[in-house]
């Protein structure tokens, strides 16, 4: 991205500071009884008179394309595609990010080991809070503009770029709404988590590798 050292740090210190509270408020909401937690009926009452048999069908697929497997075997993919451009920094970076994504999801679900809401329409396994499928498809679709935008030469590309990582990531979000897989509160947290993950990680390595140029020199050998 075409911004200084310190404004990319200064941005994503707000990302992980901004997105700490959220996650911070909904886990303080979940643990009080808080008034948060009726936003989940409400949502919930609220997609379910949404559903179809075609929309159905569609975010059944789109929830597939969201598993964790599929995130992590792009993932692989691309990162092999920058170390053969000799992008060995970006490669590493982007995979960081996702494990230390995984790594975070995986305590806040087995600390809280919240119970899904009940659904007649799509089977789920494992605990609910927070959603995977928001928290890989966050980082995953958060981490793509941070690597490739710069690499993008025109303005429709990186408009596309953009748009297309929103997109793909409201999709899988809501798809896991829809489908009663998750109650609002879990994407929230998702969401939150992701940005948190990344924008860390990213903090990380602007400070302690991109101001260590011969580092990241042999990184990229």
């Amino acid at each position: 991205m075409g911004f200084p050292n310190w404004a990319k740090n200064i941005l994503f210190l707000l990302v992980y500071m901004i997105s700490g509270l959220v996650l911070v408020i909904i886990i303080g909401g979940l643990l009080s009884g808080s008034d948060l937690e009726p936003l989940n009926a409400v949502i919930e009452s609220a997609v379910v008179h949404m559903r179809t048999p075609i929309l159905t069908t569609l975010l059944v697929w789109i929830t597939r394309i969201g598993n964790p497997f599929v995130f992590a075997s792009v993932a692989v993919f691309i990162s092999v595609i920058l170390v053969v451009k000799r992008n060995a920094y970006d490669a590493t970076l982007f995979l960081t990010a996702l494990i230390v994504t995984v790594v975070s999801l995986t305590i806040l679900k087995n600390v809280f080991q919240i119970s899904r809401p009940v659904s007649d329409i799509y089977a789920a396994d494992g605990w609910s809070f927070p959603s995977g499928h928001a928290t890989l498809a966050t980082s995953f679709f958060f981490l793509l503009p941070y690597i490739f935008f710069g690499k993008m030469k025109s303005l429709r590309s990186k408009t596309i770029l953009i748009i297309g990582s929103i997109v793909g990531t409201l999709l899988i979000c809501f798809s896991r709404l829809y489908l009663g897989a998750h109650w609002t509160l879990d994407i929230l947290a998702g969401i939150a988590l992701g940005l948190i993950s990344v924008s860390l990680t990213i903090l990380l390595f602007n400070i302690f590798l991109e101001e260590n140029r011969s580092l990241r020199k042999r990184l990229n050998l």
